[in-house]
């Protein structure tokens, strides 16, 4: 019989990984979190990573890859295999993605995202939802979607359809079939952490996309594809980000001040690389200042 827990915690980590920052990650969760929970960490460091968390959080599970399989495409095969994983092992209620520079900085950081699922379980994918050309965020941040819009109108529609046939005449399947559920052209839940049910995996697992292998070679991103295929088996993207809903994340730094994050209520945050002239490590013991020592509050020794 597989066990429940309310939410499962998927990351993957790489060769650039910081250890210490992964179980800073790790702990933010386990601080603000009131739910029962397994970790899983994808390893695709290829030098055991994982394996030093595990001595501090030996519960974790572990899923080491092969070869590296860096980003993009391959980030998706490699989640699509740990979410395959927690759907074969465990029944759970949401499943949070982290990213290693995500953090999470409030109380019950999974609550707004199981009652999101439970109240309305046609949405599989829920957090910044970016669609449309310019969209912007809960502080007015413009986020430019033409990089998916476009690879996916060229690959799909253009000479490039022949050029990389297997990859492509793929996507061009996927695109019609989740334009007829309603798919906007490019739409997708930013991938620096999201929520997803059970419910869409289990979804995914029957039409044969946890993984389907042809999108190997993709030049989108693993929160593109989880997206698209998401809309192909028929379920909806959902918002997690606007407003005081839980999550305040962009691309490449925070998308406002450790103060105006705090002061919106933002319980998950990406990415603490950076805010202006803080650096990650800055950023990071700024909201560590906020969690009391616990017994989930562990160091790598």
């Amino acid at each position: 019989m597989k066990q429940h827990f309310e939410v499962v915690v998927v990351m993957a980590i790489g060769p650039n990984s910081n250890p210490e920052f992964i179980l800073d990650t790790i702990n933010s969760f386990l601080y603000y979190t009131t739910s029962t929970y397994k970790v899983i960490i994808v390893d695709d460091s290829q030098k055991d990573l994982a394996l030093k968390i595990k001595r501090t959080l030996p519960d974790i599970d572990i899923l080491k890859t092969g070869k590296p399989s860096g980003s993009m495409a391959g980030l998706y095969i490699n989640l699509a295999n740990a979410y395959q994983h927690a759907l074969q092992n465990y029944h759970f209620s949401a499943l949070l993605k982290l990213d290693d520079d995500a953090l999470v900085i409030g109380e019950n950081p999974e609550k707004e995202a199981i009652q999101l699922f439970k109240e309305n379980p046609q949405i599989g994918i829920a957090g910044l939802h970016v669609r449309g050309q310019y969209p912007q965020d809960f502080v007015g941040n413009k986020w430019d979607n033409n990089y998916p819009r476009t690879t996916i109108l060229v690959g799909t529609s253009s000479w490039k359809l022949l050029k990389r046939p297997l990859v492509n005449l793929t996507l061009r399947s996927l695109v019609f079939k989740a334009f007829y559920n309603g798919y906007e052209i490019g739409e997708y839940v930013f991938g620096g952490s999201y929520f997803i049910s059970e419910l869409c995996l289990q979804k995914l697992h029957e039409a044969g996309y946890l993984p389907l292998y042809k999108l190997r070679k993709a030049i989108l991103g693993e929160d593109h594809l989880f997206s698209l295929t998401a809309k192909v088996v028929g379920l909806e993207l959902g918002d997690l980000a606007s407003g005081n809903l839980p999550l305040g994340v962009a691309w490449k730094g925070l998308p406002a001040s450790p103060e105006v994050l705090r002061l919106n209520q933002k319980k998950i945050i990406h990415s603490t690389r950076r805010w202006e002239n803080m650096q990650e490590d800055e950023i990071r013991a700024y909201f560590k200042q906020f969690r009391q020592k616990s017994k989930n509050l562990t160091s790598l020794a």
